[in-house]
């Protein structure tokens, strides 16, 4: 082994950690924005099932007359 091959052998080892690193880093963008998906669906859904109970809840004008009594 000479200082050629020694030489060589630490670029390759260099390439192999920044080429690591650049995988790792792009799967953890990938994983950040798959979390933050899933967590801006739930929210969506949990705003979607409360609007979906207080319309339910909603008393209509028609409704309000109708349970009003009413002088002969």
């Amino acid at each position: 082994m000479d200082a050629r091959d020694a030489r060589g052998e630490g670029l390759g080892l260099l390439s192999w950690v920044v080429g690591t690193a650049v995988s790792m880093s792009v799967i953890a963008g990938y994983v950040a924005l798959s979390a933050t998906v899933l967590a801006g669906r739930t929210l969506f859904g949990v705003a979607t099932g409360m609007w979906r109970r207080m319309w339910s809840l909603r008393v209509s004008p028609r409704g309000k007359e109708a349970e009003t009594p009413r002088a002969a």
